[in-house]
């Protein structure tokens, strides 16, 4: 029988949380020539790569800016890949900083979703960096709202459910290894079936009768990027409903997250 471990409140376990984020922020850009530059340089190499195939070949039409300028098709698509690289980053980040710590776990016990917030606060790091820069370009711009002040509420509602999801998937992926290949090409299709490179009025509202905008525009990942980018880019708060779907989906992921800690966290030493 499995036996179950009392687990620290999270409050008491932030030292240990830091230190797993301290090592992965550290092991992520050792022997490289320029270190902390590639968390730049890759996502402004990814930003420019989407920008030439939507912008030039596809030619891609964003909405205009929220202080009525024309959209700049650019900083449209920073604002979704920012929030879309924090999630993606964050779970699969958070699956391999569980595994990687198999050694360490069978030697003494720590609460198993310390590594993975380890590994999110290190995404997190970089994500604060891309923000930063996307918000300074927008403000050069004049593009700037009230709606900037609930970036921080939605940030805490977002982190809350990435979080989440990324315990959720590094526990089980513990007792069943094909998780982690599934959970990357699921996040593949996800990419691709949310608002992200494309606005959401590009989807045909149906489909063989299936009401295929209506679908896309309500998944969780379709809610927090629209939101994000309309706080941003088009100075609009976004809807009663938008926020209250953003907070119940973030509610119900992490009462998943604490049943999964409960049930299968205690002993993760044995299994890996």
């Amino acid at each position: 029988m499995r036996s179950v471990r009392y687990t620290p409140p999270l409050w008491r376990q932030w030292n240990l949380v830091w230190n797993f984020a301290q090592r992965d922020l550290k092991s992520k850009f050792k022997g490289s020539a320029l270190g902390w530059a590639w968390s730049l340089i890759v996502p402004l190499a990814t930003l420019g790569i989407y920008t030439v195939v939507f912008s030039f070949i596809f030619r891609a039409e964003p909405p205009d800016l929220g202080n009525g300028r024309d959209g700049v098709f650019v900083l449209f698509l920073f604002a979704g890949l920012t929030a879309w690289t924090f999630l993606a980053s964050s779970i699969n980040g958070g699956i391999s900083g569980l595994i990687g710590t198999g050694a360490l776990l069978k030697k003494i016990y720590f609460p198993p979703y310390a590594p993975v917030l380890g590994a999110v606060v290190a995404v997190g790091v970089q994500s604060l960096i891309e923000l930063g820069l996307f918000l300074s370009v927008l403000l050069v711009l004049g593009n700037v709202g009230w709606s900037w002040l609930l970036v921080p509420v939605w940030a805490a509602v977002f982190t809350t459910f990435t979080v989440s999801l990324a315990v959720i998937f590094a526990v089980l992926n513990v007792t069943m290894r094909d998780l982690a290949h599934l959970v990357t090409i699921a996040l593949q299709l996800l990419f691709y079936a949310t608002p992200i490179i494309y606005p959401l009025t590009l989807v045909p509202e149906h489909w063989h009768s299936v009401p295929l905008r209506v679908l896309i525009e309500w998944t969780p990942f379709s809610q927090f990027i629209q939101v994000f980018r309309g706080l941003t880019y088009g100075l609009d708060a976004g809807s009663w409903m938008s926020w209250l779907t953003m907070v119940a989906w973030a509610a119900l992921a992490l009462g998943i997250a604490a049943l999964v800690v409960r049930r299968r966290g205690g002993d993760l030493g044995e299994e890996l």
